[in-house]
């Protein structure tokens, strides 16, 4: 593994404890404008999510109403009374963005879809990188203000789900995940970056419970004016 993933692994609380860790469980509030844009707007402002460190799996509820929930993993989703009964269910879910602009409006397996892999994504990383075939190489540094962070450029492998097939980590001195510059594929073609904050330890792991999506500029500074996606995190639980 690459030097600087180890450091941030390390800084997260370590492949030992999280090697130990089999299940994360979270409250959740999601915003920023893209939810509108989808016609999804306040649909997870206030979620739970819950699922697996080992596997790309995720449980949201309530959703889309109270009683139901929805599950999440790369080849199936479905939708769930909270009783267990299955209402509806989607195979290769994400085969069904294909040609999707940033303008296509979601429907409810869409919109669950782009969040469950976010939100998975986020409440894994860095360990996820420990169990999937990634390409690394070194990129450059970026001044934040007064601060350096280095960085690495990471390459996913087919199959994996995850916002973007490539994307930049940068982390302080510290070792702390900052920044990642990325695309959000399942919105059409586009260069985001995405920020995060409040890194607080939860069952001795550091997990940053503040995430903002910009639009990227062309010299990878923000455009400010609009959140993309707005993710905020508390109770959040490993076991």
């Amino acid at each position: 593994m690459h030097d600087l993933l180890a450091l941030a692994v390390q800084a997260h609380g370590g492949a030992g404890t999280w090697h130990e860790l089999s299940r994360f469980r979270a409250r959740v509030h999601f915003g920023g404008a893209i939810w509108a844009v989808k016609g999804s707007q306040g649909a997870f402002h206030d979620i739970t999510v819950s699922g697996d460190t080992r596997r790309q799996h995720l449980t949201i509820a309530p959703y889309p109403g109270p009683g139901r929930h929805t599950t999440w993993e790369p080849g199936r989703q479905t939708l769930r009374q909270d009783d267990g009964v299955l209402v509806a269910e989607q195979l290769d879910p994400r085969a069904r963005f294909a040609a999707h602009t940033r303008q296509t409006a979601w429907d409810e397996f869409h919109a669950a879809y782009f969040a469950a892999e976010v939100l998975w994504n986020c409440l894994t990383l860095p360990f996820h990188l420990l169990s999937c075939d990634i390409r690394t190489e070194q990129a450059r540094p970026w001044h934040e203000e007064d601060a350096v962070w280095p960085a690495v450029r990471i390459t996913y492998p087919d199959g994996f789900a995850t916002p973007s097939r490539q994307q930049t980590l940068y982390v302080d001195e510290d070792g702390l995940l900052r920044r990642t510059d990325l695309g959000l594929d399942l919105l059409g073609p586009g260069a985001a970056v995405a920020y995060a904050a409040r890194h607080r330890i939860f069952d001795g792991i550091v997990v940053p419970t503040r995430h903002r999506v910009y639009v990227r500029n062309p010299d990878g500074t923000r455009v400010t004016e609009s959140t993309s996606l707005a993710i905020d995190m508390d109770d959040v639980q490993f076991v």
